[in-house]
């Protein structure tokens, strides 16, 4: 099956459209202005490329604008543009949606955020902070454009929108998408701004990607949308390709939270692996968009890979970089500068780069300091993101190759199973076995931060950039690669010049799905604090990096050395549910072979008392905790040659969007008899079937209305893993630990949040 892409809207600083922003980029107009959104004293550079009159009251609907973010308003501008461009209703055909990001409502809550933290007793739900989770844009997207099938938030910092496309790419591959929306969007914000004004990354004046005399980035803002279709689904409408999406990949550098791997060889691998995926060689590229941000490090690191992965064929295909017109737009760049590539090929012209005058000796391949028109064959679009996420993908005229290997057959779908899970709560550091414990009567956990020491689980020397979301990560995938026999900490230049590694694909490589419902949320209040207070010059460097919603996993990649699929879901109350659903479909497609996947959430008066009543509807039915949950998922293929044996099997998943009656009708019904499991169990074992949620909710319980499940008895782990948005990822790895143990045959484990919701059905080896 081929991959088409029918339709791409763009909200850019140089354009509202498309056609509009790449006419302005052919003609090499820059887009960076004095920046008008904010004022921030103390800051070196002054300049930014800003999307001009855009209002969220313009694109909200009526009475909704105050919970509406300028994030939200470029992603349902872009996202219209990428329908009407396709001529598809979502109404009257099934279209999923994945939206990549790392700001959201930054810019709109920053303040009160900032002014909050002055007077504890303020905190309270307040409509304003509706924008705030990173998964509000897709909220935003699907209510004022959708309706959608399925929609998820990812981020993997500066190269989440390319994730996005990636993880649409891989549903459609895998015959569990016909059509997939996805994009990212990111709005420009004093948090960022005084971020990366910190780190020294920013030019004062319009950057040089490339050059000699660069000096650091410009920030940007935009949003863009790809509609992303199988072929036989668009040729059934009568629709017409406008590129073809080949290949893509992505993986870890496992290297640093800041600075790139200086020889480029994660980038070159990922490169590879796109090219591989899209059954292409360097022969067959004509052109690249690069990620080419004007720091000093990355141009040269990307520059070092491009000539890695092309070889001989480097002095022939042309390179630019798009952020020398309209900046780095964060989470966005990977998929503005994707609908970029796509248009240059559908084109035949190829834009320049701004700014770039006399190449860096370090830097040398074909740079376009002009746009250029000639025929594009195919091309490849490079992100990479904080934590040392590359994703790349590669863009052809339709039908100009000859089918991907594999593509003309029907979808092959892996099998999925569990080979380990790991919780850090109010229990304490307990693998796959100890999850149980979180089903047996108990007090409630106590109010406020788990006791957890790092030193008895991490190195501390190798552990001191980490916060305490990326401690607790690190420490849970740890204990679950161990459980897992796939071995303990790497350190985090294992890997390095090892041929194998190096020419491995991605998707062979362990990675890890790891969100958190809200990110770091005081973290960030006692940086914007500290700004609002004493000015820019008091921004934290080191403080920074740890705000990036992917950041948790980001280290944990580092510390573990993790170098395939890295990146966060976010999706309120059902992140862990999210997390661990994307990671089975990932497998599912042959986008990965074993990944940790789940949540974790910080003790916080800001959530508990603002966010959570307000955004996950989570309000206290018990006592609050904090914790880290996940799931070792790997492919039953992959378990097998390694000789293993899995604790649990994937049987079902299934994720919906809205209230979720009906969902669960198609679900198997529980097994009849535990099967293999009877001979194991005690005369008193419990029923060989049982459903498990975090926490107790109405929207669940309806959910289960007319299912197989209806009467099955239910268990909720809120009382005594605490009452929080996390609590989901420990009723999941307590349905691991009983049927690792035998008390049961079968587990349906149930998440939601409001207007969505998840479901994975979990049996014991043997009994799929």
């Amino acid at each position: 099956m081929r991959i088409w892409v029918t339709g791409i809207g763009v909200v850019s600083p140089l354009a509202r459209g498309a056609r509009a922003t790449m006419d302005r980029l052919i003609a090499g107009e820059r887009a960076f202005a004095p920046l008008s959104l904010f004022e921030i004293p103390g800051t070196r550079a002054r300049i930014a490329a800003e999307v001009r009159d855009l209002s969220p009251e313009d694109v909200a609907p009526p009475g909704e604008a105050e919970g509406w973010s300028r994030t939200d308003a470029m992603a349902v501008l872009s996202a219209r543009e990428a329908l009407a461009h396709a001529g598809v209703d979502p109404a009257a055909m099934p279209v999923d949606l994945v939206v990549g990001g790392t700001t959201a409502g930054m810019f709109e809550t920053e303040e009160l955020l900032a002014w909050l933290s002055h007077d504890p007793s303020a905190i309270a739900p307040l409509k304003r902070m509706l924008s705030h989770p990173l998964s509000s844009t897709a909220d935003h997207v699907r209510a004022a454009v959708g309706p959608f099938r399925r929609a998820r938030s990812v981020c993997s910092a500066c190269s989440s929108g390319a994730n996005a496309l990636l993880l649409g790419a891989a549903w459609l591959r895998a015959g569990l998408s016909t059509r997939v929306l996805a994009g990212g969007a990111d709005g420009l914000c004093r948090l960022t701004y005084t971020g990366f004004g910190a780190l020294a990354a920013v030019d004062p004046d319009p950057c040089r990607p490339f050059d000699r005399r660069r000096a650091g980035l410009n920030l940007g803002e935009a949003a863009a949308f790809l509609l992303l279709e199988s072929e036989d689904a668009a040729r059934a409408r009568g629709a017409e390709p406008i590129v073809e999406l080949r290949g893509w990949a992505t993986g870890a550098e496992a290297h640093h939270i800041t600075n790139p791997e200086r020889e480029g060889r994660t980038a070159a691998r990922v490169m590879r692996d796109a090219l591989r995926c899209a059954a292409l060689t360097p022969s067959d590229l004509d052109y690249v968009n690069a990620h080419g941000t004007a720091t000093p490090l990355n141009d040269v690191m990307e520059s070092a890979a491009l000539r890695a992965c092309l070889g001989a064929e480097v002095s022939r295909i042309a390179v630019s970089s798009s952020k020398g017109q309209i900046g780095h737009t964060l989470g966005a760049a990977g998929a503005v500068e994707a609908a970029i590539t796509a248009l240059a090929v559908a084109r035949g012209v190829m834009p320049p780069t701004g700014g770039l005058e006399e190449v860096d000796p370090e830097c040398q391949l074909l740079h376009l300091k002009e746009a250029r028109e000639a025929p594009i064959r195919a091309a490849m679009s490079n992100s990479f993101g904080f934590g040392g996420t590359d994703s790349v993908l590669v863009f052809a005229q339709p039908d100009r190759f000859p089918p991907p290997l594999g593509a003309g057959a029907a979808p092959v779908r892996r099998s999925v199973v569990v080979t380990a899970a790991a919780t850090i709560g109010p229990l304490g550091v307990v693998g796959t076995r100890g999850g149980a414990a979180y089903l047996e009567p108990g007090p409630p956990p106590a109010e406020g931060s788990i006791a957890f020491n790092t030193g008895s689980h991490l190195d501390l020397a190798r552990a001191r950039r980490l916060d305490r979301a990326g401690r607790l990560t690190t420490a849970a995938i740890l204990t679950a690669l161990s459980d897992a026999g796939l071995g303990g900490a790497a350190p985090a230049d294992a890997g390095a010049g090892d041929a194998a590694v190096d020419v491995a694909p991605s998707r062979t490589l362990p990675g890890a799905i790891v969100g958190a419902s809200f990110g770091s949320v005081d973290a960030s209040t006692a940086y914007m604090r500290r700004i609002y207070d004493k000015g820019a010059k008091y921004a934290s460097p080191a403080d920074f990096p740890n705000l990036v919603p992917s950041s948790p996993v980001g280290h944990a990649s580092i510390y573990l050395g993790l170098r395939g699929p890295v990146f966060a879901m976010a999706d309120l109350g059902a992140t862990a549910e999210s997390a661990m659903v994307t990671a089975i479909e990932l497998i599912t497609a042959g986008e990965g072979e074993a990944l940790a996947a789940g949540s974790v959430e910080e003790a916080s008066p800001m959530i508990e008392r603002c966010l959570g009543p307000i955004c996950s509807q989570v309000v206290s039915g018990g006592v609050r905790s904090e914790g880290a949950a996940v799931l070792l998922f790997e492919s039953a293929a992959r378990v097998r040659e390694r000789g293993a044996r899995p604790v649990a099997t994937v049987a079902w998943w299934s994720s919906w969007r809205g209230d979720g009656a009906g969902m669960l009708a198609g679900a198997p019904a529980p097994l009849a008899a535990p099967g293999e499991v009877a001979q194991r169990a005690q005369p008193s074992a419990p029923s060989p079937a049982a459903v498990f949620v975090g926490r107790s909710e109405e929207r669940l319980t309806a959910c289960l209305r007319g299912s197989p499940w209806a009467e099955v008895p239910c268990s909720t782990l809120a009382s005594r893993a605490g009452d929080h948005e996390g609590a989901g990822g420990f009723a999941a790895a307590a349905a691991v630990a009983a049927l690792a143990s035998g008390a049961l045959a079968s587990v349906l484990v149930l998440g939601g949040a409001p207007d969505r919701g998840y479901a994975i059905l979990l049996v014991a080896p043997g009994d799929a």
